[in-house]
């Protein structure tokens, strides 16, 4: 798989303070990857120098294998949406107005165009809200997550190969977020685009990265599935970082954040069919009431295709923390 993005030994510095120190990295042409970090990082700059609202001190940002500075400015930032945690809808413009901004200003349709109408009302039935009740609100009328929705379907409404999202839930209730994480995953199953995805949350990257990159001091310490962090982080500071994200309360941990700590059960379908079941968004106390009058659970995705176990003796090493779980 070719890579979308790639950084060659980029650094970043504003005035004497160094903020991203030699970074190396390549994102896949369609992948979902998450770049997680606490505050001060480096991860907003890094996804900054990709739509160049930044340029590298030193090294070279490649989109496309050609570099970003080789570009025309202003079509590279048409070519890449951008969703940020301040929901810039404009104010004096209704809902299918902000979403059909960017392909007005690129050219692609004209202001009540019939054919750019119709694409709106089926962004907004896809995202869930109906057109016929959404298409003339203004964004004042709208709660944080309805905004939200429409700050995502402003991004990709021109079908961008790239969107960069730089902590786009983290202000919002926690049904919300969960619910837009959900829209995310589904729109890049659909879209098949290249997401950068910046959190400071690693249970919110566990839930929606195809891979996730950990970074501390501007520094990338390391990269990988997520199943592949979790058994086997690379130092301490990655290992508490996932450990602290799971919560105070282990027992609310989402069965789809926990299963990746267990081995998949491909294998196993026929098993399966005799196993009490459970959805991977249900909480780990579920699993834990249903393990007692079974030896198993079989966990299914969203279509009810079955993903895999979890069982008595894996549950035991997980709330003791045991790192090595295969």
């Amino acid at each position: 798989m070719t890579a979308a993005i790639k950084f060659e030994h980029v650094k970043k510095s504003f005035a004497d303070k160094l903020v991203i120190n030699g970074l190396n990295l390549e994102i896949k042409q369609g992948e979902l990857f998450v770049l997680v970090g606490n505050s001060g990082s480096g991860k907003t700059t890094t996804i900054k120098m990709i739509n160049r609202l930044e340029d590298p001190t030193t090294g070279q940002v490649l989109v496309n294998e050609q570099p970003t500075t080789s570009y025309d400015l202003q079509k590279l930032r048409w070519n890449i949406g951008y969703v940020l945690q301040q929901i810039a809808l404009f104010p004096n413009m209704t809902v299918a107005q902000n979403i059909s901004l960017i392909p007005e200003i690129k050219g692609e349709c004209r202001p009540k165009d019939k054919k750019q109408e119709k694409k709106t009302e089926q962004l907004l039935t896809e995202v869930g809200l109906d057109p016929k009740s959404y298409s003339s609100r203004y964004p004042s009328e709208l709660s944080g997550g309805e905004q939200q929705r429409i700050g995502i379907l402003r991004a990709i409404a021109s079908q961008p190969p790239i969107v960069l999202m730089d902590e786009p839930f983290s202000a919002l209730d926690p049904l919300s977020r969960t619910n837009l994480q959900d829209l995310v995953i589904d729109l890049h199953e659909n879209l098949h685009n290249t997401i950068v995805f910046v959190t400071h949350d690693m249970s919110e990257a566990l839930k929606i990265a195809d891979r996730i990159g950990i970074m501390k001091d501007g520094e990338l310490l390391q990269v990988g599935e997520p199943n592949e962090i979790l058994r086997h982080p690379a130092n301490q500071f990655v290992q508490d970082f996932f450990r602290g994200s799971l919560g105070k309360d282990i027992y609310e941990t989402p069965v789809r954040q926990a299963i990746f700590f267990n081995r998949l059960a491909e294998d196993h379908g026929q098993e399966s069919e005799q196993l009490p079941t459970i959805s991977v968004d249900e909480k780990l106390a579920k699993v834990l009431s249903l393990l007692c009058n079974a030896e198993k659970v079989a966990v299914q995705d969203h279509d009810g295709k079955f993903i895999g176990f979890l069982d008595r003796q894996w549950v035991i090493k997980y709330l003791n923390g045991i790192n090595d779980f295969s």
